[in-house]
């Protein structure tokens, strides 16, 4: 068996029955535990890893931004849940006894608070604090 690729840039080394990765090693039977435990293989690392940098992303996004995220009032969390669900602002209105203008303003004030640019802010957040509907 050849050597995989764990992550992207780096080789894993094998030495003394142990992976070598930068200054840290594995050892192999942790490894193999790991992957078979979750029915996965040698080949499947390499999206392992991304995915482990994806989920360490996220988590420095929320860390840095849940203070803008909590300044946001009870109604425009329930604005900006219904906004990234897919609800337009007259739909919002009505499922929140409010006018269509007002839902307009809560929209205005999210954005001024959160520093919203474009729709891919929207949900980077909405996906953050997961209020995406599965």
């Amino acid at each position: 068996m050849g050597v995989k690729k764990l992550y992207d840039y780096t080789k894993p080394i094998s030495v003394e029955n142990k992976y070598q990765i930068k200054d840290t090693e594995i050892p192999i039977n942790l490894i193999e535990d790991f992957l078979r435990f979750y029915n996965l293989g040698l080949e499947d690392l390499s999206e392992l890893a991304k995915f482990s940098q994806n989920l360490l992303l996220e988590k420095e996004f929320k860390k840095s931004n849940s203070g803008k995220f909590n300044s946001l009032t009870n109604k425009e969390v329930e604005v900006f849940n219904l906004v990234v669900n897919g609800y337009s602002s007259k739909e919002i209105g009505k499922l929140l006894f409010i006018e269509a203008t007002t839902v307009g303003c809560h929209r205005k004030k999210i954005k001024q608070k959160l520093d919203l640019k474009s729709l891919f802010d929207w949900y980077q957040y909405a996906k953050a604090f997961n209020l995406l509907d599965k």
